[in-house]
């Protein structure tokens, strides 16, 4: 054998032992297939746990800006967490005390707290609560009772 044809045949091996270090080995490996008591399991772990719903509180407070009856964007998370509150409970109605920023005549301060509490009223039903369990009043806020919550539609009073 000449030399040539040694070193042809070295490079041949060492260019398959190559091949053969980088794959791992010439046989193809087949994954066993889970059982299906592994595979539920692996889903059960996998899947998203169940939000919980919030804990109920006292009261809720929705600001408006200054002299305002529309709510701002400040606002929006706390409308949305009212309503994720009454989503989960449906048990509970919601009392809607409008409240004014103490400037101005009573008539003034009155509208004002009026289309404060409508406003608040107006976002929960754009959020799927329904109409029958939001009661709107004005003035101090009644206290709190079981089954019932308290939202406060007040602006800043300075």
């Amino acid at each position: 054998m000449t030399n040539a044809l040694r070193a042809h045949r070295l490079a041949t091996l060492l260019a398959l032992g190559a091949a053969v270090a980088l794959s791992g080995c010439l046989t193809q490996r087949v994954k066993p297939t889970p059982s299906k008591a592994v595979a539920d399991a692996r889903a059960h772990r996998t899947a998203a746990p169940a939000p919980a719903c919030p804990v109920l509180g006292d009261t809720a407070s929705v600001g408006f800006g200054f002299g305002a009856a529309t709510i701002g964007e400040v606002a929006q998370p706390e409308l949305e967490r009212v309503a994720q509150l009454l989503a989960c409970h449906p048990q509970v109605s919601a009392v809607i005390v409008g409240q004014a920023d103490g400037h101005g005549t009573d008539a003034e301060q009155k509208t004002l707290a009026q289309a404060r509490a409508e406003a608040v009223a107006a976002g929960l039903r754009s959020r799927g609560v329904a109409a029958a369990r939001l009661r709107l009043v004005q003035g101090a806020a009644p206290p709190a009772a079981e089954g019932r919550l308290v939202v406060m539609a007040e602006g800043r009073r300075w």
